[in-house]
């Protein structure tokens, strides 16, 4: 779904279409927001200060400007789908609003649909403190009073959700099912303010959103979705597409959140970008990736591209070796070098690769007298990748553990990956991490990560920015918790979310093929932050062509490894493409 989120996020802030109905001016076209504010992802509360103090700084007034520019934008892509709607269906527009500024955005749009000469129908819904009409149509803000009075005065109708479930705009009494009339929904319930499960009034609104036919609309994020995390807090409206305003929201890329929010549209309300703190939170660009590559002089040979060492396999799992050493390669590594149970080398396939047979245990894993095998290797390497197809035997955890205090205790450090049963294997014992270790990349799922911080899966995957965050705090290491949108975190707060990749991913060896592209880019020199942001983009849109032609349930990790190169000449291509498009004529 998300394939190619990055491309939506600049599509979808492009100008709005023109209006051409003869019941109201037409609307203006909107400017395109520039790649690097899209970017950008705030938080919550990075946005809410940037909002106060710009308020402070302007003109008290200056919140009822931001959400009349707000509505306006929400109000034309609404517009949009409603004429599309309309060219096989007449029908009208259902906006339900909170009692907040995210319901008085939702004011605004039904100005100027009605403007527009769109029907509509308005709802205000939830818990009031007072009785009557009065009190169940109350808001919150003066921002949202002043636009519900307003259209109060033009005419429209604004009725209370919680006593007007009999109207005639539902087609059962009990208010469960709205008319078939209505062909498009604008959700304007919560926004970015929830911080606990929504309420019955909302649930029930929720609910009737989710069982409709129209196409809906989120204004701002999809209510019942936590703005910072992506969580569902008790109920969430399913949208297909969201207007979201200045920047996306971490909560609209995390799952999820993301899977609720739809297409993405951004709408630029005039909050001065350069007065924003410093957002620790982006998402990964294809011009980011481009220039975080490694070029290649010419007068350059294969000992200018870096020595990987992989340390990997054992018996059963030479597939998860060969995974990681041939993307590795793919990816312009100079030179690789496979280690592992010397009983297995004779059976692996001839490939450009060096293979280093090494000490065994009697199961065929590696043995910790092995390390003394590896000295040579160890002199020459560039980078280390540690992990794929390793195992947890016994005799294989005491080497890990040996190995990574033989590696610290080098007088130059090496650039090193460790993944899969690597971090198994020292899951126990994470003291083994030394206090500065922003040179070593880890790499785990959920389940690993959990190991690692000794807390429960669903943990993790309730905030996966904050986990990722707090191990690379705790562990001084870059960590790339994968999943759906990945999160790379280093230890000084920087956090990229990844936007490519598909669930044709979730096969077996897809993450040894990730081992192999981050540890070639350390290899080649690329900083391990980088190489971990760059490599994760690399590895998703790997997957994208894959999944493009194969379908997504036949991908395989060796058809990732196999679109490796087409993914590198795609990112070089897109960036061509993009920039020619920004000098098109407006």
């Amino acid at each position: 779904m998300f394939d190619y989120f990055h491309k939506r996020c600049i599509e979808m802030a492009s100008e709005s279409a023109t209006k051409t109905k003869k019941t109201a001016p037409a609307p203006e076209r909107k400017k395109v927001m520039s790649p690097k504010d899209i970017f950008r992802i705030p938080t919550t509360a990075q946005i809410r200060r940037l909002e106060s103090d710009w308020i402070a700084k302007c003109d008290p007034n200056w919140g009822q400007v931001l959400m009349e520019v707000a509505g306006r934008g929400a109000a034309e892509a609404a517009f949009e789908v409603w004429e599309q709607r309309n060219e096989t269906q007449k029908g009208s527009v259902a906006i339900f609003c909170g009692r907040g500024n995210n319901g008085g955005d939702g004011l605004v749009v039904a100005r100027y649909l009605h403007l527009w000469g769109v029907p509509v129908h308005v709802w205000v819904v939830g818990n009031t403190k007072g009785r009557g009409a009065q009190a169940d149509q109350a808001m919150t803000t003066v921002e949202s009073s002043t636009n519900r009075d307003i259209l109060k005065k033009m005419g429209v109708e604004v009725r209370s959700f919680s006593s007007d479930l009999s109207s005639n705009f539902f087609d059962t009494s009990d208010g469960k099912q709205l008319s078939s009339s209505v062909t498009v929904i604008v959700d304007a319930l919560l926004g970015t303010g929830i911080d606990r499960d929504v309420d019955a009034v909302f649930m029930h609104a929720i609910e009737m959103i989710n069982g409709s036919d129209a196409t809906v609309i989120a204004v701002d994020l999809p209510s019942g979705i936590h703005s910072d995390t992506g969580q569902v807090m008790g109920a969430a409206v399913r949208a297909h597409g969201t207007i979201t305003f200045g920047n996306v929201k971490p909560g609209l890329i995390n799952h999820p959140g993301a899977e609720y929010a739809g297409d993405l549209r951004v709408i630029d309300i005039g909050l001065p970008e350069a007065a924003l703190e410093k957002p620790t939170i982006h998402l990964t660009s294809v011009e980011l990736v481009n220039d975080l590559l490694p070029k290649r002089p010419a007068n350059s040979h294969k000992g200018s591209f870096g020595y990987l060492l992989t340390i990997a396999g054992s018996l059963g799992m030479s597939g998860a070796t060969m995974l990681a050493t041939e993307s590795s390669l793919k990816v312009g590594t100079g030179l690789c070098v496979l280690a592992t149970p010397s009983s297995l080398v004779p059976h692996l396939p001839p490939k450009e690769v060096i293979y280093r047979p090494i000490a065994e245990t009697d199961e065929t894993t590696i043995a910790p007298k092995a390390l003394g095998d590896l000295e040579k290797d160890l002199d020459k390497a560039t980078a280390v990748v540690l992990g794929p197809g390793l195992s947890t035997n016994e005799e294989t955890v005491s080497f890990v553990q040996k190995f990574m205090s033989k590696v610290m205790d080098r007088s130059t450090e090496v650039p090193c990956l460790i993944d899969a049963d690597g971090l198994n294997c020292i899951a126990e014992n994470t003291k083994v991490f030394p206090e500065d270790a922003k040179h070593i990349v880890i790499t785990p799922h959920p389940k690993e990560l959990a190991r690692l911080l000794d807390e429960s899966t669903s943990e993790i995957q309730k905030d996966r920015i904050a986990s990722a965050t707090k191990a690379a705090a705790e562990f001084g290491c870059i960590v790339v918790l994968k999943g759906a949108h990945s999160v790379i975190a280093d230890p000084d707060g920087n956090v990229f979310i990844n936007p490519t990749g598909n669930p044709g991913m979730s096969t077996a060896g897809c993450g040894d093929v990730l081992s192999g592209i981050i540890g070639g880019l350390l290899a080649q020199g690329v900083e391990p932050f980088d190489a971990a942001v760059a490599g994760v983009y690399l590895h998703g849109r790997a997957g994208d062509i894959a999944a493009h032609s194969l379908g997504e349930a036949s991908v395989t990790a060796g058809n990732i490894v196999e679109s490796i190169p087409d993914a590198l000449l795609s990112i070089h291509d897109e960036l061509v493409s993009d920039l020619e498009a920004m000098f098109e004529p407006m």
